[in-house]
């Protein structure tokens, strides 16, 4: 996060200082500026306006903070790997804050036609004192399922462009993806697998298919950071006028 914030006693003390200590060892970002403009998009948005309980809400909060400290080291590093655009090395705070209007423009949207429709009703559930209500457990699947697949796909796209680690590494890539897997996938099979008739989407074929573009993507990143490492083992390369080991 930026200097001097500090985050709420439920953030791991290593998770602000070894995140920050990547971007400014490589001088770039890890998060691909789209999909960080997304999460914190749905961070903001889940936590102001669709969860009605004060942990989920207090939750949701942290995670935007977190977010705020990516952001700043985005913005700050941005602009070394833009030289081939000139127009978005200028200007990538405004880039971030127009990606960031459109993806809380589309989460509001989508909410709101949940909601107003009051898909799932049918499981019996209340939402804002009204039963039966939209199911928001349904909706705040399918809002990370594919919120996660396009951050998966995007993080292997950036590596594939670049060809470097930098920005990441292997501890990074572990976290984020046993983070996935626990808060995102393990958590709704583990649901739909004891509890089926609640949660019959996380079966949906179109739902097992964002699953594996997700989780294909993470596992062929880590494949891909090992060929990297390898193929660039003992040699420097030269990074916007800095040496990178």
């Amino acid at each position: 996060m930026a200097k001097g914030d500090f985050p709420p006693s439920t953030v791991p003390n290593f998770v602000v200082p070894l995140s920050d200590r990547m971007l400014e060892r490589d001088n770039t970002y890890g998060i691909p500026i789209a999909f960080l403009a997304s999460n914190l998009a749905w961070d903001i948005f889940a936590g102001a306006y669709v969860t009605e309980d004060s942990t989920e809400r207090f939750a949701f909060s942290t995670l935007a903070v977190i977010d705020l400290g990516i952001i700043y080291y985005t913005v700050k590093y941005g602009p070394n790997e833009w030289n081939h655009a000139p127009v978005i090395q200028r200007n990538i705070l405004s880039v971030f804050l127009v990606l960031l209007g459109v993806f809380v423009g589309l989460q509001y949207s989508f909410a709101r036609y949940w909601i107003e429709n009051k898909f799932g009703s049918e499981r019996g559930k209340t939402y804002r004192g009204v039963t039966p209500g939209a199911d928001l457990k349904e909706f705040t699947f399918w809002s990370a399922q594919f919120a996660q697949a396009g951050l998966s796909v995007s993080f292997l796209s950036q590596l594939l462009i670049r060809w470097d680690n930098r920005g990441h590494d292997r501890m990074t890539w572990a976290c984020r993806t046993l983070g996935t897997v626990a808060g995102v996938y393990g958590y709704y099979t583990v649901r739909w697998y004891w509890w089926p008739e609640m949660h019959p989407y996380v079966a949906n074929p179109f739902a097992v298919c964002l699953t594996l573009i997700g989780f294909g993507s993470d596992l062929l990143y880590g494949a891909l950071m090992l060929i990297i490492d390898h193929s660039t083992a003992g040699k420097q390369t030269q990074h916007r006028g800095k040496k990178v080991s």
